[in-house]
């Protein structure tokens, strides 16, 4: 077996409150000092939750070089992107505020997914991001009509994501559900719900006419190949069901499995009309944005024994009741 590489890394690299999912090494100074060899002891095994007290103490002891293999470099890269340069969510704030930071950390990392491969840290951190997101929505359940006024015409899949990872959130809370780990469930199926898109080709993705026979059956795809992803990640079995049959309708006419009424579990069919919703109301290529409430009639008259009524309406009470509670 050749004998591992190491890369050196800052100590004021890693971040406070944040997991590596790298092994992170020390260097025995004395036995360099002795013998001009460098021993590198394990010092943190992956995963590894960084407090500031330790990362403070690491440089008070004038240990400002830690080192990783060289094998974990692109892990470490990933690390930095997700953890460097994000604002952080004041919970002083406003719902209405902290909920824009919100979906910008959300864009972000969810764009990070597409861009590269799915790995355990990113999905820890879009965890994180759901939890934030539950948090503001206990706080200000109204606060949901603000994500739509956040995705304007620059529409990618990762904005629609993150928009229906709050709707799913705010129509699972209309449904009665008022467990925050229960809820962070909806909301990280929401974000992650369309994650098996990065592997559809950017031609078929955002091709403004209809799609050929072929192409259709590469979006017809993605759902499986977003279960697939997450397979060896760990999230919560709901999470996948939501990634893989949000496509699914209760009258059987849905896809992959064409599946109907109750086979189909229910927080799959909350976020399926999360996710109809949120792609008819902002813009896209190969259609104009539609208003609310054109959206909601829309599914009224098109989608009639596709979708549940229960949810339907829970979906119409978020986007209702609640403005005219906090703005009426």
């Amino acid at each position: 077996m050749p004998a591992k590489k190491y890369k050196k890394i800052k100590t004021e690299t890693l971040v406070d409150n944040q997991e590596s999912h790298f092994n992170v090494y020390t260097v025995l100074e004395q036995a360099r000092n002795e013998t001009n060899i460098e021993d590198y002891l394990l010092y943190a095994k992956a995963p590894y939750k960084w407090t500031l007290r330790e990362l403070t103490e690491l440089t008070r002891v004038g240990i400002h070089d830690l080192f990783i293999e060289e094998s974990d470099e692109q892990r470490y890269d990933r690390y930095l992107a997700i953890n460097q340069e994000i604002p952080k969510i004041d919970r002083n704030l406003e719902p209405k505020f902290r909920l824009k930071t919100i979906n910008d950390i959300g864009q972000h990392l969810v764009e990070s997914l597409f861009i590269s491969d799915i790995d355990e840290a990113i999905v820890t951190k879009l965890s994180s991001v759901a939890d934030e997101l539950v948090a503001c929505l206990l706080e200000e359940p109204g606060s949901v009509n603000e994500i739509q006024t956040l995705a304007s015409y620059d529409l990618y899949t990762y904005v629609h994501s993150v928009g229906v990872g709050t709707l799913t959130t705010a129509m699972a809370m209309k449904l009665g559900i008022v467990k925050p780990a229960e809820l962070q469930m909806y909301a990280l199926g929401g974000i992650l719900h369309d994650i098996g898109k990065k592997k559809v080709p950017l031609h078929v993705l955002n091709k403004p006419g209809p799609l050929l026979p072929e192409e259709w059956e590469l979006m017809k795809a993605h759902p499986v190949v977003g279960g697939e992803l997450l397979e060896k990640i760990p999230v919560q079995k709901e999470v996948r069901e939501i990634v893989t049959l949000h496509h699914e309708k209760i009258d059987g006419s849905g896809y992959p499995n064409g599946m109907m009424g109750e086979k189909i579990p229910f927080h799959v069919q909350v976020a399926t009309v999360a996710d109809i919703f949120n792609a008819l109301t902002t813009s896209r290529c190969y259609h104009r944005k539609r208003s609310r409430f054109e959206g909601l009639m829309f599914m009224k008259h098109n989608l009639g024994g596709k979708i549940s009524n229960e949810v339907f309406k829970a979906l119409v009470a978020c986007l209702t009741d609640e403005k005219e509670k906090k703005y009426g």
